[in-house]
């Protein structure tokens, strides 16, 4: 449960659980989170991590459909639950800090063209070598 991992330390023995956001306690998940609420921006602005971001010549977010790990699939690609809410869904486009207000860089980046939103119709990182040599290996070079 969430707070075990906010209570209990559990993000600073386990870097999976850096990534706990609870939707339904966004004071307690800000409060707590050790990463994801930081590199978000949701806390204390740090404005060199989206300097460093848009030193990137291209980033690019895969989303698997079937991701059994990953929950929701949609924060993958920057989006995430509604606060208040485990259902309803926004998406990175519909974030304030995160693409309104643009404090990561994200929309600088796809608006130079450096953002790409790619799917994978597979479970967590799940990549077929096609995939791998016709849409991952072009991308890693400049």
């Amino acid at each position: 449960s969430s707070g075990i991992n906010a209570e209990y330390g559990v993000q600073s023995r386990l870097v999976q659980a850096q990534y706990w956001h609870d939707p339904l306690n966004e004071e307690l998940y800000r409060e707590k989170s050790r990463f994801i609420a930081e590199i978000n921006q949701e806390g204390e602005e740090k404005p060199e991590y989206k300097t460093n971001l848009l030193k990137l010549s291209n980033f690019t977010l895969i989303k698997f459909t079937k991701d059994s790990m990953v929950t929701p699939r949609e924060s993958e690609w920057f989006g995430f639950y509604k606060a208040g809410s485990d259902k309803n869904l926004y998406t990175l486009q519909e974030s304030d800090p995160l693409w309104k207000q643009d404090k990561l860089g994200l929309r600088e980046l796809s608006e130079s063209g450096r953002l790409e939103f790619l799917e994978i119709a597979g479970d967590h990182l799940q990549v077929p070598e096609k995939f791998w040599l016709e849409e991952i290996i072009p991308r890693l070079k400049d």
